[in-house]
């Protein structure tokens, strides 16, 4: 069965499936580079503070202004989807990659304690231990691409090596039918099942509290919401080098396969930790400043966010911003990408 490929890239795509990056499922995957390319658009990367807000988040705000007439924002990010996650599926698409811009938000709060380390449930989630194992990379690639995922796949017990190596060939003998003999027999149902950007007149106004305030909803003292979740404090720990490497081993992949990023210093909910774990908030200060030289001394492009930390209302709970946040979080990259008249 012929590989089905995309001829025509037009519209660009909204979004890819997990799974599709996970296994690299290289159609759909080039074709969500390409038309991001294309049509000289940006791919936003996150954690859980990039996820959907039913109010808006930064994403929708930029898709949304009418100031921002032809570029539009994708958005790949779930809880746990630091940078190095990424780095498996840039480098199997090394040349597709070149040019490819990209807004990484760095949330503070993976430098956690509970979330310093590695953590192998996220890993497990988002990669696949073939798909990551088997790009051919020379020795200082891997030394200088892998230091955050190589003491992953090195300690994946030897089971879930084999269970992960069987799903992927399972998975990739599966899309002979489901896929390639599917949308080669009805080209149509592949455009049906892609989700594009909607080329709809831009309108903020569909966002009532764009710019504003849910004060009935968020405790404003200390950037908590009514229905935020009992919080055991998890203090900064500032022993720990893993996420300084993950980004520094991010930042070199994407300056040698020629991605343009802009990194964002995201905020902190300083107003929580002022009220309640007050010891806390000068972790969260030293530990930005040390992000900050990191992209100062990789001559990266970057926006500090980090003086929306105090903002009220800025935040839902102890680690994610609200629409308030995500507001002031599309102000800065606006004003960013129009002083580099990249809009």
């Amino acid at each position: 069965i012929p590989e089905f490929k995309v001829e025509k890239v037009d519209k660009q795509i909204v979004n890819l499936f997990g799974y599709t990056t996970k296994f690299d499922d290289r159609t759909e995957v080039s074709h969500f580079i390409a038309s991001i390319k294309k049509n000289g658009g940006y791919l936003c990367l996150g954690t859980s503070e990039s996820t959907s807000i039913p109010t808006g988040n930064y994403f929708d705000f930029l898709n949304n202004d009418p100031d921002i007439p032809k570029t539009r924002f994708s958005i790949m990010s779930g809880a746990g989807r630091t940078c190095s996650i990424h780095t498996p599926m840039l480098l199997r698409h090394r040349e597709e990659v070149d040019s490819l811009k990209i807004i990484y938000l760095i949330n503070p709060v993976y430098w956690r304690t509970s979330l310093s380390e590695i953590n192998e449930e996220y890993l497990d989630r988002y990669t696949n231990y073939y798909m990551s194992n088997s790009i051919p990379q020379t020795d200082i690639e891997r030394k200088t691409y892998y230091p955050a995922i190589d003491p992953y796949l090195d300690n994946v017990p030897l089971f879930n090596k084999l269970l992960f190596t069987t799903e992927y060939f399972i998975r990739a003998k599966r899309r002979n039918y489901f896929y390639n003999l599917n949308y080669l027999i009805n080209p149509d149902a592949y455009e049906e099942s892609v989700s594009y950007m909607p080329y709809n007149r831009r309108d903020l106004t569909r966002y009532p509290l764009f710019g504003q305030i849910d004060s009935d909803y968020i405790d404003t003292v200390v950037n908590l919401a009514s229905d935020a979740h009992p919080y055991h404090y998890d203090p900064i720990n500032e022993s720990s080098t893993y996420r300084y490497e993950e980004l520094k081993s991010f930042m070199a992949v994407c300056k040698d396969l020629g991605v343009q990023v802009t990194y964002i210093i995201g905020p902190y909910n300083a107003r929580f930790l002022k009220n309640h774990e007050p010891e806390g908030l000068p972790a969260y200060v030293r530990t930005t400043q040390k992000i900050k030289q990191i992209l100062l001394d990789g001559n990266a492009d970057f926006i500090d966010a980090t003086d929306i930390s105090s903002k009220p209302g800025a935040f839902i709970d102890h680690q994610h911003h609200s629409s308030y946040g995500a507001y002031f979080i599309y102000s800065k990259i606006k004003m960013h990408l129009h002083e580099k008249s990249d809009l």
